[in-house]
């Protein structure tokens, strides 16, 4: 076969540049290669893709996924490199295009900000450049030198990631083309409950969204490996060339070199001989929405309670529903202890949105306190948040319902939600542990006018309508050998004999989004260094006017609190990903504080 002519393997050593922007990447591929360039003959111009220019290709993509967040989109896998996250965890290597798709309402913000010189990523001159062409913006990396490989009249350079847009139109997520003028239009459209909830893919050392697998397992056949007709690299037709070689491919043989998924595992692996390579990638399973409520609560009861006006119907419809059980995965990390001293982060995470960028400032923590995270609400991708969040931290969690949306929200909420339909409708409190979580139980306040559909100060002026009620959930670890209380609590009234009953003569770590006064309340202290930074409104460029964000505890301070922007700086743009600023403390069950006296 022709396909044993083929190497794999580095060109030529990765660039200093693409080990400081990509160090994941270049792993990934130190691991799994994909082919060699090949010398001129016959072979040249076949669509594989060289390991060099796939992993450029790749950390392409890890920088727009930032670049867009800093303009509050997000990028998805898309075509052929959605069926390659799914089959293989990185890009075919048969095939040598990478390909996303974006909200078309902030394509163009993304286009001003890379077209011409772009964006400066590496202090070496490595730039972030883009070009619009026909159906797509074409992205790429410009290191200084790049050779044009693709056509003179183009604009752009490979290796390069086509961007596509999309609209929803009814029911459907509907590909659109960037060129208004052009007399062609594109025909992929995709039902909105195939295309969302979307989620994270593996995908050769980085994680990037993506719609739903059933999308290209009922666009492709997933049993084929085909080679595709156009050459990418050089922007050529190759069709007939390819046909004379054979389109489709030897899966089995293309097997022993190149990774495949296995679809029980959630593992990528090679498989020669008696040798196999296998990376565990992000798992199936997490990625599920589900949750004991879900079943129960659909869009048509959420519609008719949304159009009772009576205020006081409100209670009566959130004490039927029975909504105080605390959702638990303990199957994440298998510790069935902790070990201290523990970093504790707090943060009201402003419905989870930007819980991948997040995970950015939160990943060496040891209990995570979260406010505000959504399952299936449109203006979170119709995620299961705290559960993404959880398996991508390799952390248990705990999650309780605080209120059913019967609206899309605020109105950047609708902005977001782009009139996609909420599945679920259910937004909470959350705690991620490294170990196992016990005994939870809910304590929750009734839910007076956040069900008024009158405007008032609690309900976004009217925007929103909700059942349930502000709440705190808890549960108890254990650290060191002794029993820990951990909670979450949002602006939660009251409840201080139960939540002192409940910590009784245990060390406790409860946080949120509450006024700092009320950790004496419940016989704690509020860990805060000095007299505090502000938490609100916070951005990139500053910590706010006011305190709301505090961790209550009765435990020694082995390092003192810390505030910290909800900002991701990389790659020479700024990401604001909340107005809640994070804090962050490490404590240890030693030596607990001197409890306070109620």
């Amino acid at each position: 076969s022709f396909l044993e002519k083929l190497d794999v393997g580095w060109s030529f050593t990765p660039p200093e540049w693409m080990h400081d922007i990509c160090p994941d990447v270049v792993t990934h591929y130190n691991r799994f290669p994909s082919f060699k360039e090949r010398e001129p003959g016959n072979l040249r111009n076949l669509p594989f893709f060289p390991t060099n220019d796939v992993a450029q290709a790749v950390c392409t993509i890890k920088i727009v996924q930032v670049v867009a967040a800093s303009i509050n989109a997000r990028v998805y896998l898309h075509a052929g490199s959605h069926l390659g996250a799914v089959v293989h965890g990185q890009p075919i290597p048969w095939d040598d295009d990478v390909d996303l798709i974006m909200d078309y309402r902030y394509v163009r913000d993304l286009e001003i900000m890379c077209q011409g010189d772009g964006i400066e990523v590496h202090a070496s001159g490595v730039r972030l450049r883009c070009a619009s062409a026909f159906n797509s913006l074409k992205v790429w990396l410009h290191p200084k030198g790049h050779k044009k490989m693709t056509r003179r009249t183009d604009k752009h350079y490979s290796p390069f990631v086509d961007l596509f847009a999309f609209e929803i139109d009814g029911e459907n997520v509907k590909e659109v083309f960037l060129d208004v003028n052009s007399t062609l239009k594109p025909n992929q459209s995709y039902p909105i409950k195939d295309f969302f909830p979307t989620r994270p893919y593996y995908f050769a050392g980085v994680h990037v969204l993506g719609p739903q697998a059933k999308i290209p397992e009922s666009r492709y056949n997933l049993n084929i490996c085909k080679m595709g007709r156009w050459n990418h690299r050089i922007e050529r037709y190759i069709g007939n060339r390819v046909e004379g070689f054979g389109a489709e491919l030897d899966c089995t043989y293309l097997s022993k070199r190149f990774p495949f998924r296995n679809f029980s595992t959630d593992t990528i692996s090679i498989s020669s001989g008696n040798t196999r390579d296998e990376l565990k990638i992000f798992p199936w399973k997490a990625a599920t929405t589900s949750s004991m409520w879900s079943s129960l609560l659909t869009l048509e009861d959420r519609n008719t309670w949304s159009n009772i006006h009576s205020e006081s119907k409100g209670q009566d419809l959130t004490d039927n529903l029975k909504i105080n059980e605390v959702e638990i995965d303990n199957s994440i990390s298998l510790h069935e202890s902790c070990i201290g001293p523990l970093k504790v982060t707090e943060l009201n995470a402003e419905r989870g949105r930007w819980w991948m960028e997040y995970s950015k400032l939160l990943g060496d923590s040891d209990v995570i306190i979260l406010n505000e995270m959504d399952i299936g609400m449109a203006r979170s991708d119709n995620q299961h948040t705290t559960r993404l969040l959880a398996y991508h931290l390799g952390m248990n969690y705990a999650w309780g319902l605080e209120f059913i949306e019967l609206t899309p929200g605020d109105k950047n909420d609708r902005d977001n939600a782009f009139d996609i339909p909420d599945f679920h409708g259910l937004h909470g409190n959350a705690f991620l542990t490294k170990c196992s979580i016990s005994d939870a139980v809910m304590f929750r306040n009734n839910i007076g006018p956040y069900f008024d559909s009158k405007p008032n100060k609690v309900n976004a002026n009217g925007f929103e309508k909700r059942l349930g009620g502000r709440m705190g959930i808890f549960g108890k670890i254990v650290v060191d050998g002794k029993e820990t209380v951990i909670g979450s609590i949002h602006k939660l009234e009251g409840f201080q004999t139960e939540i002192k009953k409940y910590i009784g003569e245990r060390s406790a770590i409860i946080a949120g989004d509450q006024d700092g006064r009320y950790c004496n309340s419940i016989g704690l202290r509020n860990i805060v260094s000095g007299r505090g930074a502000k938490t609100w409104p916070a951005s990139c460029s500053g910590f706010g006017k006011t305190r709301g964000d505090n961790i209550c505890s009765n435990m020694k301070i082995v390092v003192n609190e810390t505030t910290i922007l909800p900002c991701v700086e990389q790659f020479g743009v700024q990401v604001n990903l909340g107005d809640h600023a994070l804090t962050s403390a490490v404590l240890s069950v030693e030596n607990d504080m001197e409890r306070v006296d109620q």
